[in-house]
């Protein structure tokens, strides 16, 4: 099953490999063109087109890791229902829109902006991440590592629209 994914202007086509997705974003499409591919196929059978806005992005350097997550088991780990690296050329008064084809169910969205290009998150001793994250339902952990109950959204309309905000 082929998948498109929305970074702004840049677009590219991806494969479904056992339940999860993983692609770069960077071939040059318009952005009405793809934003209609991928509500084309979110027909109703399961299927929605996500709209999410990125924001408070600080740098266009390095690039954006977004990783979407189907339970409390697997959040944060490397089994991932989608996986999206964007490059940051369209980046706008520091925000990001991504389009992405998801399926229905309770998921969580987790964002990690690798602003030194090495293509990991850079953590300190503790492990606290010391590159910008986000997480879907606004939550922002206290104490202790994010929770999949606190981040997780529903999916459940063919169309919807939701926003994560990157923190230091």
């Amino acid at each position: 099953m082929i998948n498109r994914i929305l970074c702004g202007c840049f677009a590219g086509l991806v494969a479904l490999y056992g339940g999860g997705v993983a692609a770069e974003v960077s071939e040059a499409t318009g952005v009405s063109e793809i934003a209609e591919a991928v509500s084309s196929e979110a027909d109703g059978e399961g299927i929605a087109a996500v709209t999410l806005t990125i924001a408070n992005i600080q740098s266009q350097v390095g690039k954006l890791y977004i990783s979407v997550y189907d339970s409390k088991d697997t959040f944060l780990s490397e089994t991932k229902v989608y996986e999206l690296i964007a490059g940051l050329e369209n980046l706008q008064n520091g925000q990001l829109e991504v389009m992405m084809t998801l399926p229905y169910g309770a998921l969580a969205i987790a964002v990690h902006h690798d602003n030194n290009a090495n293509g990991e998150m850079d953590r300190n001793f503790i492990g606290i991440p010391k590159e910008p994250v986000g997480l879907s339902n606004g939550h922002v952990p206290k104490f202790g590592p994010p929770k999949f109950s606190k981040a997780v959204i529903e999916i459940s309309k063919p169309e919807q629209q939701m926003s994560i905000a990157l923190v230091d």
